[in-house]
């Protein structure tokens, strides 16, 4: 039984009606989510829940946590947890024949992709095609429509509501051509989730018939559609939903982030009863004293360890990672007072704003041959190998006839000159049905054909790495849907929105950026290439506002992934890639460890 202090449970033990969970790091909000989550399965086991995550990583982590109660691991079923992304993607195949759509639309993951979109349609327009010819940098003008067109669809702006005849032909050109390619991008899935929701009630009354609680995690990280796409899934009458979050960890705001959503829209529209979580449950006091200069105020008074929070200054960049290394070595062999378990590379992360700040570090850390990592993300299945290319692209066309996009990057592999024989492929792709998808034994022969196939030793290397990348994303998605409901193009939506990607078990030191670093906790961490211009980001910097105060909100969450040592550095001069060397002051959010 996990032992709950009185806000949590009080928390925890909240019955019906709309709830706001404000929470810092380290207070347990996601531990309280579940645990409530837990309780309503356990008191009302009749009734399903819907829990909304920000990654594909944080739902599996909950569901994981869940079904590990061996009271309630046979209700799991009872819980629909998953991105809000995954959601609405779901809602709008289902039914989005109630706004006019087909019922088998494939999300294009890629930019390039979505270019290709834009420019067809733009040269099948003569307006739209002579201004196009003008741009200079016809690569800039796309990127920037598709930007334009993005921010339209957040705000659930229609074409002809737009705000330039220009900027509607656009924007309706490449609606229109995305759906004869049979497809939808990110933005439409929230867009048209949205559009089936507040044009069919019924819908919305449906599910929340369906779903007697909604719970939402990080809710500071929610951007105006995906707020609305709740507000309207919820209805003038639904109550039973609770938000969690913290302000000061709002850092998407690149994406349309905006914490007074949670702050205040949600107060506003639903008059939820409001806890503060204000105990520290994971980080040292003196990380905690830095984290409150930062944000200014009072939090999280209660700390069971002192812990260090140090800030080093060096002269070059190379001088600095060699002195994070040697700590390393030094905890790792001696231990700290305030670290109960021995130390293992495992224990240790490295925080940066941008990833270029690791060049020294990763170069050193490979020449010691010391064990690290990068932290990263993706989507899709990125494929090295010229014969998985094809197979991608042959599987797309499969799935969605009317994909001229990819048919067209298809006949280029087919035309190129290769040791891969195409046809062969083709051959065992073709036996693949759509509608009852089976993967294994494709992959199976595919396998058969390279391991008899005389061909240069470095694209056979990187084809049996892409196939087993393969069998891996199958293996996957089996685990999360029934046989009977696999589909090529479920597969593929599957893939598209992450919900595929293989989680990272690697072992040693970890290289992250600040946004990286976010729901991660470390026994140490240091945070380098602390200068002003780099940390806070320079644009930041020039832009002020809202934009530097992101800047911080980044800070204080690298910050607190130190669960108790924290070591803060950067160097006077760094080199120039031109060769010139660059004088550097430490950042503003050093100044009250600099005495200023």
């Amino acid at each position: 039984m996990i032992k709950l202090s009185q806000k949590q449970k009080q928390i925890v033990e909240f019955e019906a009606g709309a709830l706001l969970v404000k929470a810092g790091p380290g207070s347990g909000k996601t531990r309280v989510l579940i645990e409530r989550i837990k309780r309503l399965l356990k008191t009302k086991k009749r009734i399903k829940i819907l829990a909304l995550t920000f990654s594909n990583m944080a739902a599996e982590e909950m569901k994981t946590r869940i079904e590990e109660d061996v009271e309630i691991s046979d209700l799991i079923d009872n819980v629909t947890i998953g991105t809000i992304h995954a959601f609405c993607l779901d809602l709008v195949q289902n039914k989005g024949y109630m706004i006019g759509l087909s019922d088998s639309l494939v999300l294009f993951e890629s930019l390039d992709d979505r270019k290709k979109i834009l420019e067809d349609a733009i040269m099948k327009n003569s307006r739209l095609k002579s201004i196009y010819l003008q741009k200079q940098d016809s690569n800039k003008f796309l990127s920037d429509c598709l930007s334009s067109i993005s921010d339209y669809k957040k705000k659930f702006i229609v074409p002809d509501a737009s705000d330039s005849y220009i900027n509607y032909e656009i924007y309706r050109a490449y609606n229109e051509q995305l759906l004869l390619q049979g497809a939808i991008d990110f933005d439409d899935i929230l867009f048209y989730a949205y559009r089936i929701l507040t044009e069919n009630t019924n819908v919305a009354n449906l599910l929340t018939t369906q779903y007697k609680y909604i719970c939402v995690d990080e809710a500071q990280d929610l951007n105006y559609s995906q707020y609305y796409v709740i507000r309207a899934l919820c209805g003038e009458s639904f109550k039973n939903i609770m938000m969690v979050g913290d302000e000061n960890q709002s850092i998407y705001r690149f994406n349309g982030s905006d914490s007074k959503l949670m702050a205040v829209e949600f107060v506003k529209d639903f008059s939820p009863t409001v806890f503060e979580l204000n105990e520290n449950f994971r980080c040292a006091k003196a990380i905690v004293n830095f984290a409150n200069t930062l944000e200014q105020s009072n939090d999280y008074p209660n700390c069971f360890y002192n812990g260090e929070l140090k800030l080093n200054v060096y002269d070059s960049e190379e001088e600095e990672a060699e002195a994070v290394l040697n700590k390393i070595r030094e905890l790792i062999s001696q231990g700290h007072p305030d670290i109960e378990s021995e130390l293992s590379f495992d224990n240790f992360a490295v925080i940066a704003r941008n990833k270029y700040v690791f060049s020294c570090m990763e170069q050193l850390l490979q020449k010691e041959e010391m064990p690290y990592y990068f932290k990263k993300t993706t989507s899709g299945i990125e494929c090295e190998s010229l014969l998985f290319q094809f197979v991608d692209l042959k599987l797309r066309v499969i799935a969605n006839s009317k994909d001229i996009i990819h048919k067209e990057q298809l006949k280029k592999i087919e035309e190129s000159k290769t040791d891969f024989d195409f046809s062969e492929i083709s051959k065992i792709l073709s036996n693949i049905d759509a509608e009852q998808f089976e993967l294994k034994n494709a992959l199976r022969s595919i396998e058969t054909y390279l391991s008899n196939l005389t061909v240069a030793d470095e694209e056979k290397y990187l084809a049996m790495c892409d196939l087993n990348l393969w069998k891996q994303h199958w293996s996957k998605y089996c685990s999360q849907v029934p046989s009977e409901n696999r589909t090529l193009m479920s597969f593929r939506n599957y893939v598209a929105l992450g919900k595929t990607q293989i989680s990272e078990h690697s072992n040693g030191i970890v290289l992250l950026t600040a946004h990286m670093s976010k729901g991660l906790q470390y026994e140490v961490v240091f945070i380098i290439g602390l200068s002003e211009g780099t940390f806070p980001d320079y644009r930041a910097v020039k832009e002020g506002g809202e934009a530097l105060l992101q800047e911080k909100n980044n800070m204080y969450v690298a910050v607190t992934r130190a669960k108790r040592l924290c070591y803060l550095s950067y160097s006077k001069w760094k080199k120039m890639p031109w060769g010139d060397t660059k004088y550097q002051r430490s950042s503003q959010f050093l100044d009250v460890l600099n005495g200023k």
